[in-house]
């Protein structure tokens, strides 16, 4: 998309679109600022219903994107963005030791997870929605409603969590299909996150991270011998327990790519 060069005429050579709070916004920040590269920042809604002006701009409603108007480039995603940043305005070459700038990069090991195609790992766990919990199969769930996503995510109250959860309820995904979590927090945990954060999505509820183990998506907390948390994932599950999609990050903190993720389940509609 071609882009008028610096059309405010205040010196920026890029236009970051951005909310507050979101971390993965942030590590675009940080690398801008890393390179001394001019740049200005517009602050988008939190919903995504009002993110009209981003949406023009890139053709999505999701955080970060920037706009180079020097080189008439506009690219979303953040892991994206700090490549063309790194190749661009670095060096020329990603800097995989510092590109987290600030945050603590972790990469994941390699995963045996199901893929598509795969019959899903069936269990039973307490679901709990924000009356009450019960031990629900997650066969039951995809002989009940068709589809399910099953989304494994990270300790709760966490700001990757609390992300992660409000960008999944600003799309109202679950106005599609059913969309459930699985967390390793008590039940009575999983309650208080809902309330708190306005889900309208139920959690399972794992404490051992046995779930996580069956499909390959552990990681192992530094400093805290013996404790884990499910490796941020996606499964969209359909009849028989098949994979229709599967994402599992590589690397921490993760970049979901939540076009392509809702991309593959609309397909499948």
């Amino acid at each position: 998309m071609s882009t008028a060069i610096d059309p405010h005429g205040d010196g920026a050579t890029i236009t970051l679109y951005r909310l507050h709070g979101c971390p993965y916004c942030e590590l675009v920040v940080r690398r801008l600022e890393r390179y001394d590269v001019p740049y200005r920042s517009r602050f988008v809604a939190g919903e995504h219903s009002r993110r009209n002006a981003v949406a023009r701009a890139s053709g999505t409603r999701s955080v970060p994107v920037v706009i180079d108007h020097e080189r008439g480039v506009t690219m979303p995603e953040s892991g994206r963005i700090l490549e063309y940043l790194d190749r661009t305005y670095g060096d020329g070459v990603v800097d995989e030791k510092t590109a987290s700038d600030g945050f603590d990069l972790v990469e994941f090991a390699p995963s045996a997870h199901p893929t598509e195609g795969d019959q899903a790992p069936d269990f039973t766990r307490p679901l709990v929605s924000e009356e009450y919990w019960k031990d629900t199969a997650l066969s039951d769930l995809v002989a009940r409603d068709g589809r399910v996503l099953l989304v494994f995510y990270p300790l709760n109250w966490g700001g990757k969590s609390v992300y992660w959860w409000d960008e999944i309820r600003e799309r109202e995904w679950g106005n599609e299909l059913t969309v459930v979590g699985v967390g390793i927090s008590q039940p009575f945990d999983h309650q208080r996150f809902i309330e708190r954060r306005g889900l309208e999505h139920s959690l399972y509820s794992d404490p051992g991270n046995g779930v996580a183990e069956r499909y390959d998506v552990v990681h192992d907390l530094d400093g805290m011998t013996g404790v884990s948390e499910p490796r941020p994932a996606t499964f969209l599950i359909g009849d028989e327990l098949t994979v229709d999609h599967a994402w599992v990050a590589d690397e921490w903190p993760p970049s979901p790519p939540y076009d392509e993720i809702e991309a593959n389940w609309t397909e499948q509609a």
